[in-house]
């Protein structure tokens, strides 16, 4: 079955925000570099562990059982069959978003198995921050055999307790977590069925942007869940409804300026309650997508792109007092050399003209008094000149 084709505004849109995304990434290569393989000397120590890595999760890996239970099997090999021909082992997809909008689900949606515990908030003190699953391809196909499949689910981001704040705490976990592993894709979860992006859901963008480097969103594809919408607001249909909520959670993740990264939309239904298509047995939506395949293919397009895996070092942070430190003496030299250039000469000019000025001043003061028959005025040097303007400057 052939890659499922996205409705055409919103396919317009992502090719137009790839075409910005090629622009930004020369002229914001410094962030760039930040946000995936920044760091000689880190990479370099975690290529050193990067074989001990591959064991431990080639040994923690269990067998995708789930797999045959999924209509969509040989769909999802096939996609995952371009990464494993292009050498990869592995495909490692971080999921970030608040409580309740259906990460937990869709770990296990996309496995074919219940293996992670569904909650509406996973804030509690008894339950983890992340929850790591690996599962390896066992279909008894040679090629595609060994390929693995690593899930890293996490907590809400959002603390209720403290009053619908950033749980920066559980943050800052997650990156620890994560830190030295190779995150391939990020998936950030939201809700469909919702009809805007709230001070909280800004926050939280902001949080990973400020805790990943912000570069981390050019790698990441956000999945809406609920998104069988039986019924939309009066007004709009099943298509306007979806690219509104889409053009909404784009604009609080895209900044000012040249930062535009393309943010893949996958729609998620993570309900048994979903209709499944009478000819294939896929889940589709109220457009007739399979959105699985339609996921799975977000999942695989995103890793594709990116050369390297993203990962996590401290150093990434944006810290308002790091992130353009590089560029302080760039600010400097460019002060110098505005100073020398164009502000110096203007202010030579402008001296030379109020001295031009009281010369023409104390001429006509002379003229005056030899008119008068007095004797020509006592024009003070520049030293009784300075020490008079600050004896009046001091009154």
């Amino acid at each position: 079955m052939a890659r499922p084709s996205r409705p055409s505004e919103e396919y317009e849109d992502e090719v137009l925000d790839n075409e910005d995304g090629d622009v930004e990434e020369g002229e914001l290569g410094e962030e760039e570099i930040d946000g995936t393989s920044a760091g000689g000397e880190e990479l370099a120590a975690a290529g050193e562990t990067e074989d001990e890595e591959q064991e431990d999760e080639e040994e923690d890996a269990q067998p995708w059982t789930g797999l045959n239970r999924l209509p969509e099997r040989e769909d999802i090999l096939d996609m995952l069959n371009e990464l494993r021909g292009e050498g990869r082992k592995q495909l490692t997809v971080l999921l970030l978003g608040k409580s309740s909008v259906g990460k937990s689900s869709l770990v296990n949606s996309l496995l074919g198995e219940a293996v992670a515990r569904v909650q509406a908030f996973k804030l509690q003190a008894d339950t983890e921050i992340t929850t790591t699953v690996v599962r390896q391809v066992a279909v008894g196909n040679p090629e595609m055999d060994g390929f693995r499949l690593k899930l890293i689910d996490t907590c809400g981001l959002e603390d209720p307790e403290a009053g619908d704040t950033v749980n920066l705490g559980a943050l800052s976990k997650i990156a620890e977590d994560v830190r030295g592993v190779g995150i391939d894709v990020v998936l950030y979860c939201d809700r469909l069925d919702l009809y805007r992006v709230d001070p909280l859901d800004k926050a939280i963008i902001d949080a990973i942007s400020q805790t990943f480097g912000r570069g981390i969103w050019r790698r990441t594809v956000v999945a809406l869940s609920h998104a069988n919408l039986v019924q939309t607001p009066p007004g709009t249909d099943y298509d306007s409804f979806v690219n509104g909520r889409i053009r909404l959670i784009r604009g609080a993740v895209r900044g000012p300026l040249f930062f535009r990264p393309s943010l893949p939309v996958a729609l998620v239904e993570n309900s048994e309650t979903c209709p499944v298509s009478a000819e294939s047995g896929f889940r589709v939506l109220p457009d007739g997508e399979p959105w699985l395949v339609a996921l799975v293919s977000q999942l695989v397009d995103v890793a594709a792109a990116r050369r390297r895996p993203y990962k996590y070092h401290p150093r990434l942070s944006s810290k308002p007092s790091h992130r353009f430190r590089w560029l302080l003496p760039v600010a400097i030299a460019a002060e110098v050399l505005f100073y020398r250039r164009f502000l110096r000469p203007r202010l030579d000019n402008n001296q030379r003209r109020v001295e031009r000025e009281e010369d023409r001043v104390w001429a006509l003061r002379g003229q005056q008094r030899r008119a008068l028959g007095l004797h020509p005025p006592h024009r003070p040097d520049k030293e009784a000149a300075w020490r008079l303007e600050q004896m009046y400057d001091d009154d």
